[in-house]
């Protein structure tokens, strides 16, 4: 038997009060009528329905008495761990943009148009050109003033969505994938299934979703080396929660920009949350003893 149904988009509309109503029917607590009845006017009840779920059980009740109160502190957290996550991207976008376009320009010898020298790139490159021809003509041209087949590669990574840069990186030829990947202290193969499974994550935040106890499908390939340390497996979890994303993360946001101390930051995080359960999404007992083990890693 299946968890009893809530309402969804697919049943009747219920005004705000009815919302309310349906909870207390199925008893959860409610401290303050009209403080929920404001909450459910600007969080929609399909939107929260994912985080009292894990309360719901087969009698048609939430167990224990789950109160509103605790689930809007699981949608908060949800919120604050996204918020750390794009501020993570933030860096490591801009970061990859600079790099790949240095290493296709000048270590590579592309030149400021190297974007446009297909030996350059793989077999995909023309396709990817469109895009980004596209890209630019929705946000670069007004920006920068040049024609696109004339505006320089620093310029033009600028304009291209984290996407459309992990398919160009991903289409480069392999020693300057290589070159890129070093800069991250990684195998290039390693930083590419990496970014393609951040890019997930990163649209997942764009758009709010529920993201803490996510499981995904498409997990990426652990590294079997950090820096230079060649016993770092440990340190990962076998799972499909976004734990392991988390530590790479970690990883990256240590090298780019340590001064933001991100690590700590997701460790406060998890401490003002503490009734957040961190094995929902794939943390070890011993998470931080083993994601501070990538400080061992790095100085090595």
């Amino acid at each position: 038997m299946g968890c009893p149904a809530l309402p969804s988009h697919d049943d009747r509309p219920l005004s705000v009060t009815e919302q309310v109503d349906f909870l207390l029917r199925r008893g959860i607590t409610i401290q303050c009528r009209t403080e929920v009845e404001r909450i459910l006017g600007h969080i929609s009840f399909h939107r929260l329905r994912g985080y009292w779920e894990p309360f719901y059980d087969q009698t048609a009740a939430f167990r224990g008495g789950i109160s509103f109160t605790e689930v809007i502190k699981f949608y908060n957290f949800d919120q604050g761990l996204r918020n750390l996550l794009m501020d993570a991207f933030d860096h490591i976008e801009v970061s990859l943009r600079t790099r790949w376009a240095y290493v296709v320009s000048y270590i590579g010898s592309g030149g400021r148009l190297g974007h446009l020298n297909g030996n350059l790139f793989g077999k995909y490159h023309r396709g990817d050109l469109e895009a980004l021809k596209r890209e630019y003509a929705k946000y670069g041209s007004k920006k920068y003033h040049y024609d696109f087949a004339e505006c320089p590669i620093w310029a033009i990574v600028e304009v291209m969505s984290f996407g459309l840069l992990v398919k160009w990186y991903s289409n480069t030829r392999r020693p300057m994938r290589r070159a890129v990947a070093d800069h991250y202290k990684l195998p290039e193969n390693i930083l590419e299934s990496l970014l393609k499974h951040l890019r997930i994550i990163r649209n997942m935040c764009a758009h709010h979703e529920q993201l803490w106890d996510r499981s995904f499908v498409s997990p990426f390939e652990l590294p079997a080396r950090l820096g230079n340390s060649n016993a770092v497996r440990h340190i990962f979890n076998d799972n499909d929660k976004i734990y392991n994303a988390v530590v790479m993360i970690a990883w990256l946001m240590a090298i780019i920009n340590p001064a933001a101390e991100w690590h700590q930051r997701l460790t406060n995080l998890l401490n003002d949350y503490d009734t957040i359960p961190p094995d929902r999404m794939g943390f070890p007992p011993d998470w931080q003893q083993r994601i501070s083990a990538l400080g061992l890693a790095f100085r090595r």
